[in-house]
This record gives C-alpha cells, sequence and structure tokens, in this order.
C-alpha cells in the first residue's frame, strides 16, 4: 500500500491542481512504476529507431561507462564533452593504455576471474581485434548510424572505425631544401641515399621489431609495392636509421635537428606541434602519394561489458557526424566519409583520398595474412636493416 498513499499524499499536497494535471501526474508515477519513460524522457536522435529512448533510459540507469583505449585525455575530451551535452547523467571513464594490444590483454584477464573490466575497447591493433573475433568477444551491435559507413570501416559484426590515422613524411625545413622536399616514398629514398654519409644515423622510423604498429604500417605498404618496397627498405638500411617506438621522440629529434627526416610517422603526433608557429617553421611534412598508410582504429563493445546500453550510446555517437568532428578536435582523423577539414580538423579521411587518390591509400585494417606472415616478414625486416 505504500507506493498508494505515496501518491495519494502527493495528490493532496498539489489538491489546487487541474484534472489534467492530476491525471499527467499519476500517468506518470505509474508509467515509472511499471517502466515505461515518460513524456519528459530523453529524446533519441533524428532517425533513430522508436526503441533508442528505452536504451537511453537503460544507459542513464546504468549510470557509467569504461573506456580502454591507446588515446590520449586530450583526444577524449571534445568527444565526452559532446557526449554529456546528450547524456549528462552517464559519468565517462577512460583508462589510456601505453600499447595497442594491452586493451585486450587486460580485458580478458579481467573477463578471466568475472572482474569488473571495461565496457568499450578502442584501439588500433588489427591483430589483436582478429582475435578478440575468434574468441567470440564482441557483441555483435547494429548502430543506427552504421548504413552511413563503408564497408572497409566494418571489419567484423560490432566493430566500427573511430578514426583512419594517416602516416606521413617528416622532415626538418632547415635541412632539406624545399626543392627536394618528398612527396612520395621513392623521393624520400632518393634524397636520403643522395645524402648518405652526411645523413648516416639521422633518419628515422618505427621499428617493426619493436611494436605491432609498426609492424602493420610497413606490412601494409609491402603488400602494395612487393619487391620495390623490399628494395627502398635495404637502400634506407644503408644510412643505418634510428628506430622508435613512437611519433614523439621522432618528431622532437626531427624538429632538434638530431633526425633529418622520418618515414610512416604518425601524422597526428605531429599535426598539434604544428599549432606552434615557431615549431611550424622548423618542421615540413607531406602526405606519401605512392603508397598512403592510413592507420584504422577500432571500436567495440566486448561481451563482458557491464553497462551495454551506455556502451551503445558511445558507439553512436563516436561514429556519427558530431561525434567524427569531435575526435577530429581532440586530433584524430575523422574516417567517416564526407566529412571536411575545418572548424580545429586538418584532415579528414575524404581530404586524405582528395589528395593522394583512394586508389593509392594503404589501410592498415584487418588482414588475416598480416597474422599469418608476422614471423617471416619481421625476420625478414630485421635481417634488411641489420637490427636484432
Amino acid at each position: 500500500m505504500a507506493p498508494i498513499n505515496a501518491y495519494n499524499n502527493k495528490c493532496r499536497e498539489n489538491k489546487g491542481m487541474s484534472g489534467i494535471d492530476r491525471r499527467s501526474l499519476m500517468l506518470s508515477v505509474v508509467g515509472a512504476a511499471i517502466g515505461i519513460p515518460s513524456d519528459r524522457a530523453q529524446a533519441a536522435p533524428t532517425g533513430y529507431p522508436d526503441n533508442y529512448r528505452q536504451i537511453i533510459a537503460d544507459a542513464e540507469r546504468e549510470g557509467s561507462l569504461l573506456i580502454y583505449s591507446i588515446m590520449s585525455p586530450e583526444n577524449w575530451r571534445p568527444v565526452i564533452e559532446g557526449f554529456n551535452k546528450l547524456y549528462p547523467k552517464i559519468k565517462i571513464e577512460t583508462l589510456d593504455l601505453p600499447a595497442s594490444r594491452e586493451s585486450f590483454e587486460r580485458y580478458l584477464a579481467e573477463r578471466s576471474t568475472n572482474s569488473r573490466t571495461c565496457d568499450l575497447i578502442a584501439t588500433a591493433d588489427p591483430g589483436g581485434w582478429i582475435d578478440f573475433q575468434k574468441r567470440g568477444e564482441i557483441l555483435e551491435y547494429v548502430s543506427p548510424e552504421s548504413k552511413a559507413w563503408p564497408d572497409w570501416s566494418k571489419p567484423f559484426p560490432g566493430v566500427y572505425t573511430v578514426s583512419s590515422d594517416p602516416m606521413a613524411l617528416i622532415w626538418n625545413n632547415s635541412l632539406v631544401p624545399e626543392a627536394k622536399r618528398p612527396k612520395t616514398l621513392a623521393d624520400f629514398v632518393a634524397l636520403a641515399t643522395a645524402n648518405e654519409r652526411a645523413w648516416r644515423n639521422r633518419i628515422t622510423s618505427y621499428g617493426v621489431h619493436q611494436t605491432t604498429f609498426g609492424y602493420g604500417i610497413n606490412y601494409a605498404f609491402v603488400k602494395k609495392h612487393g619487391e620495390k618496397a623490399w628494395d627502398w627498405f635495404a637502400q634506407l638500411a644503408k644510412l643505418t636509421p634510428r628506430f622508435e617506438r613512437s611519433g614523439g621522440p621522432m618528431t622532437e629529434k626531427v624538429t632538434s635537428g638530431e633526425y633529418t627526416m622520418g618515414w610512416f610517422v604518425s601524422a597526428i603526433t605531429f599535426w598539434p606541434r604544428l599549432n606552434d608557429p615557431a615549431r611550424a617553421r622548423i618542421l615540413g611534412w607531406s602526405f606519401i602519394e605512392d603508397g598512403q598508410p592510413v592507420v584504422l582504429r577500432g571500436v567495440a563493445i566486448p561481451k563482458g561489458s557491464r553497462n551495454i546500453n551506455a556502451a551503445k550510446l558511445m558507439i553512436d555517437y563516436i561514429i556519427s557526424e558530431d561525434g567524427q568532428r569531435a575526435f577530429g578536435r581532440g586530433g584524430l582523423t575523422p574516417a567517416r566519409p564526407g566529412i571536411k577539414p575545418g572548424d580545429g580538423i586538418r584532415h579528414t579521411y575524404s581530404s586524405i583520398a582528395e589528395a593522394v587518390g583512394e586508389q593509392n591509400i594503404c589501410y592498415i585494417g584487418y588482414d588475416p595474412d598480416a597474422v599469418r606472415d608476422y614471423d617471416a616478414f619481421v625476420a625478414r625486416w630485421k635481417k634488411t636493416f641489420n637490427v636484432a
């Protein structure tokens, strides 16, 4: 009887209300009691299915969302701000891990002990995603935004693309004459070998022997160019390149002049540094017109998620136009076709394709051959560059 008495007391407190107002109050109380969203429930985005309001209501009851990723707080900040304008009742926490494979490893360890784990994974590790899909750990969620995306961006049911981040050529403007600045890897190799003696130990890239990230870039490029790519690598090996694990040290050492140039450098690492006018005068860069590597960052809901509805809302926001623009302002490269640069976004998938030609893009995606060929490829790469 307690709920009915509470309702009667509420009606007495509001005895001055009209009959219509009292009826509205009664419907609101009864609706809440049986789980029907009231007219004041959060509205679904335009064009979403009718049942989406229930997903929102369930997500708000969950109240939180934990994300494992390899993106920094600055990458996430505009996304979380935009998401919370829509869904202020959901608290977002991101755990930004140091290596792309670690998101999966941490999740699987926690899942095996039934511990609290993440609700969403966002990382750039094609091999990791392939293994995760084989394990059956991906929730096959069909987003209302899915139809706006091409097939290459949806490799497995439930996996979507966060961003399409290009690898680029970079150089120190004071050390590389303007007329000789490269636009292709062929140009880069020719310039490097022409300065072999002076630039020995002064060019850089990711070490395939050090990171799966570097492996994916090199594998995709070799798959496009075959033995020609290996020939280019052999010529670069004559300069004894110094390899790094991440784009930050490459960019800093090219800017200081310790390195003259770098190839296959993550653009999202150095683009933010160009906002500093002093750095922008020193640091030059180009897309790679004879084979532009583009890293596809995946996002999906793992089956161990405890806040599945909140995770659905976040995926839908991430791959919406607004969410893609938010990630662009956070320094990533929006992958959704049709989004143009501007409003703090330096480049997008569409602008990259326009610059180099879509046929020249090397997708660092979800190629099962890359898993099969890993050991043999790394062994040949190490021999080519004479590294242990």
